[in-house]
């Protein structure tokens, strides 16, 4: 009898495991890229919010023009960001050219269900070593991202979308953490900062926090590909 109820059980089990066992880490995140391709271009209003050691930066403001497939101008008086990755970072920077995608699991994040994927480049020159991807399951969009590279060390980026979807899906606020020991200029500064104060010198924390909120964007109207003829 024992032995019947766990046969029949294994039998009501099956079909989530082959499912589980079936899911196509690059497929999921073919559909993630086909979404994002609807944006052909974009200029966003953007403030930023930097927090890291030893400096305290003002908030600053300005905008950042994107153009398919991976053109990215940003344009905030007195501001120079490192690691680059962060301010232009699109999907398709980290999903083009030849990869590797395997599904791990599935894992709620917060309040989303999501798909967890890692990315290895087959490209040894690749500054990327791995990347880990969580994807919203019923959005199709990057919720989280945690990056490995050889130049700027661990990366990682949290995106947060409105409750609403709208036409064109873009984040409204990305909220990314990088390593200061792997970046020893993590703001290049100009006459903007006089001001500044400085911090606690003492401060043994070695990460840098950015915080980008997307203020208002301007999707498909040209702005973008005016900027970039203007540069040409």
């Amino acid at each position: 009898m024992i032995q019947r109820a766990l046969i029949f059980s294994l039998f009501l089990l099956l079909p989530s495991m082959v499912q589980a066992q079936s899911k196509d880490g690059t497929a999921i995140l073919e559909q993630v890229k086909e979404k994002f391709y609807t944006i052909k271009e974009y200029e966003a209003n953007v403030k930023i919010k930097v927090d890291v050691d030893f400096v305290k930066i003002p908030v600053k403001q300005g905008l950042i023009w994107f153009m398919q497939p991976d053109k990215v101008k940003v344009k905030i008086p007195g501001f120079s960001l490192l690691p680059k990755r962060g301010m232009n970072f699109t999907p398709n920077q980290l999903l083009t050219g030849d990869y590797t995608a395997i599904f791990i699991r599935e894992e709620k994040l917060g309040e989303y269900n999501t798909y967890v994927i890692k990315v290895i480049p087959s490209d040894e020159t690749d500054d990327i070593i791995l990347s880990t991807i969580w994807v919203d399951q019923k959005r199709m969009v990057i919720r989280k991202l945690e990056t490995t590279t050889k130049s700027e060390g661990t990366i990682s980026m949290a995106f947060q979308f409105g409750p609403v979807v709208k036409k064109f899906d873009l984040p409204d606020e990305i909220i990314f953490t990088f390593d200061l020991r792997k970046n020893e200029l993590p703001l290049g500064l100009t006459g903007d900062f006089e001001n500044t104060e400085p911090r606690d010198k003492k401060s043994k924390n070695s990460k840098g926090t950015v915080t980008i909120s997307y203020l208002e964007y301007f999707v498909n109207q040209g702005r973008a590909i005016a900027q970039f003829k203007k540069n040409k």
